[in-house]
């Protein structure tokens, strides 16, 4: 009974919040490029708390850190809540995210107006790639998930490297960003995975009524490519980093 309680507690708030999104979605067609973003991104960074998610974000000062202009982000990909955790981090952030995504109420609006790319399964490479090429010139930092799916946050596939060709030629960084779930205990939980087909609706609903969830975010040593570097070495270096950090035993957390 508490838990549902919680979750509907929090739906109704959370839906509040979406009204409100909505009617500022509606506003950003008239917005100056760099004040829509800004909105996109404060609205983003506030879902995490509607939904009762804490998020706990470490090497937000190497994101700071980073020479002026576009970067690429290489994250693993657990959740749908992956994308307003990572789009609140900072301004200019794109992702390239699944077309199924440009449907969702809200977020699919909000996504599409910050310059969100919405790729086809098995279609629109080469779209994409001109998508992180234009992004990186404009000073984007674009958010690319790599293995190409969700998993349910115990392992990393392995990370495609047909969109870092523009990273490589253009000596842009690349940042491995690792993803973590935890339950109020500190033990990895797959609450938030949105795998297998499943609709948003159960995975919100599990959101919702999870007592203590926490998002933990890493972000990683940026990767600078060289000319010389291929997109498949840079691929393999950001796995390796992402990889380590999410088989790494649970004292390491608060490293």
């Amino acid at each position: 009974m508490r838990r549902a309680l919680r979750g509907v507690i929090r739906g109704l708030r959370l839906a509040r919040y979406f009204v409100a999104g909505l009617w500022r979605s509606r506003q950003f067609a008239r917005m100056d490029e760099a004040v829509r973003l800004d909105q996109a991104r404060a609205w983003l960074a506030g879902v995490a708390p509607m939904l009762g998610v804490r998020a706990r974000v470490q090497g937000l000062e190497r994101l700071a850190d980073l020479p002026r202009g576009g970067s690429i982000w290489l994250p693993n990909h657990v959740s749908w809540l992956d994308i307003p955790l990572l789009g609140g981090l900072c301004d200019g952030t794109v992702f390239l995210a699944k077309s199924e995504i440009r449907r969702w109420p809200v977020i699919g609006r909000l996504a599409k107006l910050s310059g969100t790319e919405f790729i086809e399964r098995g279609r629109g490479s080469e779209a994409a790639s001109e998508a992180v090429a234009n992004g990186l010139v404009h000073g984007r930092q674009m958010v690319v998930f790599a293995e190409g799916t969700t998993t349910d946050g115990h392992m990393v596939r392995r990370f495609h490297a047909r969109l870092l060709g523009a990273a490589v030629q253009m000596e842009r960084p690349v940042v491995p960003i690792a993803l973590r779930y935890y339950d109020a205990q500190g033990q990895r939980t797959t609450a938030p995975a949105f795998i297998d087909n499943e609709s948003l609706w159960p995975s919100l609903w599990r959101v919702l009524s999870f007592d203590g969830l926490e998002a933990r975010i890493d972000v990683l040593e940026p990767i600078y490519p060289k000319s010389s570097d291929t997109r498949n070495e840079i691929a393999r270096r950001a796995h390796h980093a992402v990889a380590a950090r999410i088989a790494a035993p649970g004292h390491s957390d608060t490293d």
